[in-house]
This record gives C-alpha cells, sequence and structure tokens, in this order.
C-alpha cells in the first residue's frame, strides 16, 4: 500500500490508531546526498581513511554493542529499582483463541490486565519458527485530565499493518515471529493508576498500561524464550511507549540483540514546559519510572533525554527514528504548538542523542506532516470497532478541513531510500545503508495552533 491522505471521520480513526537529506560518516558528521552515492552505483559510502562506514579495517560491521562486549545485569538491576518489573510474573496468560499460527491470549483483570473502561486485554502472537522476533505496540493517543483521546478496545489476532504483514514483501520483518501489544488503556504503556473523573462523560479512567505490556511481554517470553534478534517497534503512541518498554523488554531478554524503532514519537512535547508533560505521568503514576540519574528529563519539556539514558545504560541496543518535520498529528492536535516548532524541537532533541551515539541512534526525518511509515492501514490496527474509539467532539479544531497522511514501507522515502530498505539496514546493523537521513525541510504548513485554535 503506498501513502495515503485521509480526512475527516477517516483521520480521526487514524489518529486513534496511532499516537532527515543527509547521512553521516562513523563520527556522525553529515553526509550530503551526493556522498550517499558511491561512484561505482553500489551505494557503499567510503570515508576519508579508506574504509567503509560502519566497517573496520578488515571489512567487518564495527559492533561495539554486542551482547558479548555487555553485561545487562546492572542494568536490569536499575530497571528493578524503580518498579518497572512489578508486574512481571504475576501474570498468567490464558489461550482465548487459535487460527493456523496465530494465537490470541487473554488475562485475568485481577492480575491487572486491562483496557481503559474496563474491557478485557488481549495479545496476538503469529509463530513462523522464526529465529528472531518483531513485537509492535499499538499507538492510539492518550488521556488525561485535560486531553482525552484514545483507542478503549481490542482486537483478537494480529493486524495486517505493513510491519506485521507476513506477505509484504517491503516488510523485513515479514517471516520473523510476531507479538502485537494492542493499545487500549492511554497511558503510553506505563499507566497504574484509576481516575473516577468522568471524562468524555465515560466514567473512570483505568489506566494499566504497564501491566498490559507486562502480560504481552509474558507471553512473548513464554512463546518465543531465545531469539536470535528482538525488534521492538511502535507507532505514535507506542512510540512514545517505547521511551519505558524498551528498558523492560531488557529484563525479559538480557542478552538478546535488541533494536527499537521509533515510529512517529521520541518523547518530543513543548519547548520549556515541564507542567505539560509532568501532568500526564503524574496521573499514569509514572513519574516514578523517571531514573534519578536521567540528566534533562522533564525540565526541557521533552521526554528526549530518555533515549539518551537508554543508550548510556544498554550499550546493546540501538534505535531508529522516523518522523516528519512538520507531523500533524504530533504538533497540532497532541501537542497543539506550531508546526515549525515542533520541527526545532525535534532537530535539536535528536541532534544532541545522534551526536553522543552516532552508530546507535540515528533518523529518518521526512520533510511535510507525515504521521507513521510502519503502518500504511489505519484500519487494520483499530479493527472496525468504531465504537471504541474515544475522543472529545471539540479536539480536532482545523485538522478536519485539512489532510493526513499515512506513510507506509515502500513509498515513504528520501534521496531514493525507502523506509523498508533503511530498516532493513537497521536490523542488519549495516551501517552503510543504515545512514542518518534528514531531508531538507519546506515551509511549515498553517496550524490551529498557530490560528489559536479553541482546542488549546
Amino acid at each position: 500500500m503506498g501513502v495515503i491522505r485521509w480526512s475527516g471521520v477517516f483521520w480521526v480513526a487514524f489518529f486513534l490508531c496511532g499516537l532527515s537529506g543527509c547521512g553521516t560518516d562513523s563520527s556522525g558528521e553529515a553526509l550530503s546526498p551526493e556522498q550517499l552515492d558511491a561512484p561505482d552505483g553500489s551505494g557503499d559510502v567510503t570515508l576519508p581513511d579508506g574504509e567503509a562506514a560502519g566497517e573496520t579495517s578488515d571489512g567487518a560491521v564495527s559492533d561495539d554493542m554486542g551482547p558479548e562486549n555487555s553485561d545487562s545485569s546492572e542494568f536490569i538491576s536499575i530497571i528493578e529499582s524503580l518498579g518497572l518489573t512489578q508486574y512481571a510474573g504475576a501474570i498468567t496468560p490464558v489461550e482465548f483463541s487459535s487460527e493456523g499460527n496465530v494465537t490470541t491470549y487473554g488475562f485475568d483483570s485481577e492480575e491487572g490486565p486491562i483496557c481503559m473502561r474496563g474491557d478485557d486485554f488481549l495479545t496476538g502472537v503469529r509463530d513462523t519458527g522464526s529465529k528472531n522476533l518483531v513485537i509492535f505496540l499499538q499507538g492510539g493517543g492518550a488521556c488525561w485530565s485535560v486531553f482525552c483521546l484514545a483507542v478503549t478496545g481490542v482486537t483478537e489476532g494480529v493486524p495486517g499493518v505493513d510491519i506485521l504483514n507476513p506477505e509484504l514483501e517491503a516488510n523485513p520483518t515479514r517471516d520473523w515471529n510476531a507479538v502485537y501489544v494492542p493499545y487500549c488503556d492511554g497511558s503510553f504503556f506505563v499507566g497504574d493508576a484509576e481516575h473516577d473523573d468522568d471524562i468524555n462523560g465515560k466514567g473512570t479512567r483505568i489506566h494499566r498500561g504497564l501491566a498490559n505490556l507486562t502480560g504481552s511481554y509474558e507471553v512473548a517470553s513464554m512463546r518465543f524464550p531465545a531469539p536470535e534478534k528482538v525488534l521492538l517497534a511502535g507507532s505514535s503512541g507506542g512510540a512514545y511507549g517505547l521511551l519505558m518498554a524498551g528498558a523492560l523488554l531488557r529484563t525479559y531478554y538480557p542478552d538478546t540483540e535488541l533494536i527499537i524503532m521509533a515510529d512517529s514519537g521520541i518523547g518530543i512535547a513543548r519547548e520549556g514546559d515541564e507542567e505539560y508533560i509532568r501532568k500526564p505521568l503524574e496521573e499514569f503514576n509514572a513519574l516514578r519510572f523517571i531514573p534519578e540519574d536521567c540528566e534533562g528529563c522533564l525540565v526541557t519539556g521533552h521526554l528526549t533525554s530518555l533515549v539518551g539514558w537508554f543508550l548510556k545504560h544498554d550499550p546493546q541496543v540501538r534505535i531508529g527514528l522516523f518522523s516528519s518535520w512538520y507531523d500533524s498529528i504530533l504538533a497540532d492536535l497532541f501537542l497543539q504548538i506550531p508546526p515549525e516548532e515542533f520541527a526545532d524541537s525535534l532537530q535539536s532533541q535528536t541532534d544532541l542523542i545522534h551526536a553522543e551515539y552516532p552508530e546507535r541512534f540515528r533518523r529518518f526525518i521526512k520533510d511535510g506532516t507525515q504521521h507513521t511509515a510502519l503502518i500504511a492501514d489505519a484500519t487494520g490496527v483499530i479493527g472496525t470497532d468504531i465504537g471504541k474509539l474515544e475522543y472529545p467532539e471539540d479536539a480536532l479544531g482545523g485538522l478536519l478541513n485539512g489532510g493526513l497522511i499515512i506513510g507506509s514501507l515502500s513509498d515513504t522515502e528520501i534521496e531514493g531510500v525507502t523506509m523498508s530498505q533503511w530498516l532493513s539496514d537497521l536490523l542488519d546493523n549495516n551501517l552503510n545503508g543504515w545512514v542518518d537521513l534528514l531531508e531538507e525541510r519546506g515551509p511549515p504548513p498553517e496550524s490551529s495552533a498557530e490560528e489559536g485554535d479553541e482546542t488549546q
């Protein structure tokens, strides 16, 4: 499926399912588009010393972050001390349904897992017999006292979104084992609280994101105890969830090669507005998960420092990011800030991470307003039950008259490099192909935030 433009009610459904033009050399310095094309047409980039980017003198891919060079026990102890593992080992998955190689598991809500309005939480698994595993966190907004737009129900099985599609040639994980983690509690997969505030006239908010995530990880570790490689990916709200979900996953797979792909979400919020990000974390009972040694966490108004904290403590992990400079969902609806302000924060915050970890954090940032590149089909994520989509009537503002671009693995590209190719190189740790791509910014679009939209 190609790039799709949605508007009106279809845009609403999409958002609820979910929520750079140069490379670098091995030192992290930007490469021009011309430098990305090798003289021999191979696509290999040659550095001044004659070595290909990401290769040692004997041609091997540099891998100073491999399991053999790191002991994860200290990091796991830190994660446990934060309380992220509070549900680990305390949740018992129960087979709910099975069809072919796809099995859906349910959970006892008394053990924790449950959706925001009381629906049962489910997680889907596909067993292909692969040595590798992809875990995908669905997106779906967020819900707290000042803003509530969320998915509140789940569907059985594994949806056919691009990153989970076993028939899609452009999907580099098409033959991998898969675990699908639905997002139905509005707390970025970290919530552990209840609020009887009747937001949207729906009664009590039950935030059990941490229990839901842990339940899915219990299923993953039960079905796939020793994968060689794990890709943890998330789109929109699921990408924001990756900030803590990656750390928790390390406790289940301490020695496995771990790759994280953040699809339209890396912790960007409002520059200098600590309260904006602090408020939902307080309501989700998740402030306790912010590490004391995470320099810059919250005070900048963003959560991006958690990415650097993760990379510092887990030298095995590498992280890829997709975004557009003016993402209309994040900038206009969720954050309600001018698109240029979003782009400036995206640039400055991710520049800091890439400068410190140039071989383990790289970006694919397109011009325009596209939101996500891994799913392509919104209905494949949220299912067909529109009644489980919850949003305030006045939250859409001027976006209803505009459009939303949903990207796919095959049609999202920069300078001829598709997201499919880039992701494949990320998975293979091919630093020649997995380069830092930042497309040049065009003029920012108009936004309701700039026009004083009533949702602010």
